[in-house]
């Protein structure tokens, strides 16, 4: 490979092989599991057949999937079972982020290696009864610390009984992108008010008055994002409508991200100048939707976003966007953990950290004054 998982540049076949090396290599898609087709892939990502050929043949290269005539692609690396001996930590995540999940696992698992750990992966789907499965399951596989992602985090988590069992084991726990109101635990998290905040005060400062917003309402992410933006426009004395503010969740993402739900999202705000969106794959999709409604970013609707990311991006528009950490969050997060685990009185302690917001260097705001 010529670029590592924790650069920021990648090639889009670079990206896919890393998706699908982090996804084997970690357990989360097991050896002799099938793994997603040729087709499934283009769809998933929007990458033409060649890219996906080019990731699949240097999967296959490395001996990690192979290719069944007449049956399919299965997961050929049998690397990622258990050996008893070496420690262990227990990473729960509600669900991957097709570009955000490889390079924040690469950077705890280099830190976890370093350090001699195996890591047990588990993925919720964002669901609270997985989530209760997999924490009783890691459990009673005794394991030496958690990272946690937390599962439709906004709400109070209804899992009590087993976070208490943790802290009563002293097990040392860390929570990455959120955490619950009803759970005492440190976390390590992008400063997601504050982000958006700066967001939508550019959009201010260009001339925007009549701005909209997708926000998505079962993750502390999205509601920290809504709040950062009503608090900069209450600052600014701009309006708020509250029709302008479209919500979605895990749950309805399919539909309410579709190209019928675009349009209800579109009709309620196509007398805004801007919008200010949860993610870049979230804006990905509408950038796409007012393409093919002959609109365009900046020109039509000036665009600001969350996570600095490619995926989905007219060539020509570069969304103006909050740096997500990825790689640095997961190292620190891994570093916090160790050191949690080697002290007794952790609980007492203060291991949280906030990442300072940075944005890049975004073309999609257009300046209305």
């Amino acid at each position: 490979m010529s670029k590592k998982i924790g650069e920021q540049s990648l090639l889009k076949y670079e990206k896919l092989y890393n998706w699908g090396r982090t996804l084997i290599t970690s357990g989360v898609i097991q050896n002799e599991d099938k793994f997603p087709s040729e087709n499934i892939l283009q769809k998933k990502f929007g990458y033409s057949r060649q890219t996906v050929r080019t990731a699949l043949n240097q999967l296959e290269a490395e001996g990690l999937i192979k290719r069944v005539k007449g049956s399919g692609t299965y997961v050929s690396y049998e690397g990622n079972l258990r050996n008893g001996e070496r420690p262990r930590i227990g990473l729960i995540l509600s669900y991957f982020s097709d570009y955000l999940f490889p390079r924040v696992y690469d950077g705890i698992d280099s830190v976890m290696k370093e350090a001699g750990y195996d890591i047990d992966v588990a993925v919720t789907k964002n669901r609270l009864n997985d989530e209760a499965i997999y924490l009783e399951g890691l459990l009673n596989g005794n394991v030496a610390g958690f990272i946690i992602e937390g599962t439709r985090s906004f709400f109070p988590n209804p899992n009590i009984r087993l976070y208490e069992e943790i802290r009563k084991r002293n097990i040392p726990t860390l929570f990455i992108h959120n955490h619950y109101s009803n759970q005492r635990f440190d976390s390590v998290e992008m400063s997601d008010a504050r982000a958006a905040y700066k967001l939508t005060e550019i959009l201010i400062q260009n001339g925007h008055r009549r701005i909209a917003g997708i926000f998505k309402y079962d993750d502390m992410q999205g509601i920290e994002r809504y709040k950062g933006f009503v608090e900069c426009l209450s600052d600014y004395g701009v309006k708020f409508d509250d029709d302008w503010i479209r919500w979605y969740s895990t749950k309805d993402m399919e539909e309410k991200l579709s190209k019928k739900g675009l349009l209800r999202m579109y009709r309620r705000t196509k007398d805004c100048t801007a919008m200010i969106v949860y993610n870049d794959e979230v804006a990905g999709y509408y950038m796409e939707f007012l393409e093919e409604r002959g609109l365009h970013v900046p020109e039509d609707v000036s665009l600001v976003s969350f996570d600095d990311e490619e995926l989905q991006q007219d060539a020509r528009v570069k969304v103006l966007s909050v740096v997500h950490p990825k790689y640095n969050l997961g190292r620190i997060t891994g570093k916090n953990l160790l050191r949690m685990m080697d002290d007794p009185d952790w609980q007492n302690k203060n291991y949280s950290y906030r990442f300072p917001v940075s944005i890049n260097d975004g073309n999609s705001v257009k300046d209305i004054r």
